[in-house]
């Protein structure tokens, strides 16, 4: 099937992966230095404001100048997290022992012996300051989840009629799904194409004789449309006919054979062919108005107060 992008707006999902973020999240702890944000009865300080922000820079890799252009969204993210864990709090929701326990089983199963710790402590995070955050990360999936985690299915009319109303969002390019053979020398390169001459399946001699991830796959590298290949080899790919293999050709990469597996005519997605993308993006949309009223219910049931010159003096 081929994928296409949908135009959304925030979404919920979003919203929430962003709040998992914190890497060290810090206990909720009364102290003497002054807050400069109160969420009902929790009380976090400039310290601790700083902590949870530079966690989340670090977490997603941005940059100073990136934070500090994007601040105020990063700490209104910050506040709806302390929102979430006032509301699990007083509806006492807790992750079981077991939770716990199966989440890290899941995490680590493809870790043998030791390597995850040592994976950790290559980036300087203490096993047990992980395991104390993912506590934290679960137990707010969890009450987001209790909150919103139940909306009425989408109908197919609701599909149908953002289908007809977006369609240009599913219109595609002439495309060509390839499979190709990758390896490091012309003499190779040839010898494959006398064996593909005799009648040998490209899929298993890419398995067996190509340099690159999609070998695995029978070198198959989905669907390529125009655009994505330099225009002599662009050129070369899309006047294959289907089953078709091209001579050889050189890149920085290796010596290349491709086959033409399938051919797309420029067009549109088909409903069916896209029908289960909408679903999920219109899905997305729900949860997303769903989160945002809750998160507005929750300001009104736990006062929020905001030093006002804070979006520009946390790091000072």
């Amino acid at each position: 099937m081929i994928c296409f992008r949908l135009k959304k707006s925030f979404q919920v999902v979003s919203a929430i992966a962003f709040i998992f973020s914190f890497i060290a999240c810090h206990p909720f702890k009364h102290s003497e230095e002054k807050a400069v944000i109160t969420v009902g009865s929790r009380n976090i300080t400039k310290a601790e404001l700083k902590k949870d922000i530079e966690n989340i820079r670090d977490e997603m890799g941005i940059s100073d100048r990136d934070l500090e252009q994007g601040i105020t969204p990063v700490i209104n993210k910050i506040v709806e997290k302390y929102l979430i864990m006032e509301y699990g709090g007083e509806l006492k929701i807790e992750i079981s022992d077991d939770e716990l326990a199966s989440s890290i089983k899941d995490l680590t199963k493809d870790y043998p012996d030791e390597a995850f710790k040592d994976m950790l402590l290559e980036n300087s995070i203490d096993y047990d300051s992980w395991e104390k955050n993912l506590l934290k990360k679960l137990l707010i999936e969890k009450i987001s989840q209790k909150a919103i985690g139940g909306i009425n299915p989408i109908t197919l009319d609701e599909i149908e009629a953002y289908y007809n109303s977006h369609k240009d969002e599913f219109k595609h390019p002439r495309m060509v799904r390839l499979r190709q053979i990758v390896v490091q020398s012309r003499e190779e390169a040839g010898k494959i194409l006398a064996r593909l001459a005799g009648g040998e399946d490209m899929g298993q001699l890419a398995k067996k004789c190509s340099i690159t991830p999609d070998a695995k796959n029978g070198g198959d590298m989905g669907w390529i449309s125009e655009g994505q290949f330099d225009e002599d080899i662009e050129n070369i790919i899309l006047s294959l006919p289907v089953g078709g293999k091209s001579d050889i050709i050189k890149s920085s990469f290796g010596y290349h054979i491709f086959e033409a597996m399938e051919l797309l005519a420029e067009g549109y997605s088909s409903l069916p062919e896209v029908m289960k993308e909408i679903e999920a993006s219109l899905t997305l949309q729900k949860k997303e108005l769903l989160y945002k009223k809750w998160i507005s219910d929750l300001k009104d049931r736990y006062p929020v107060k905001i030093e006002k010159d804070i979006y520009e003096s946390w790091n000072k």
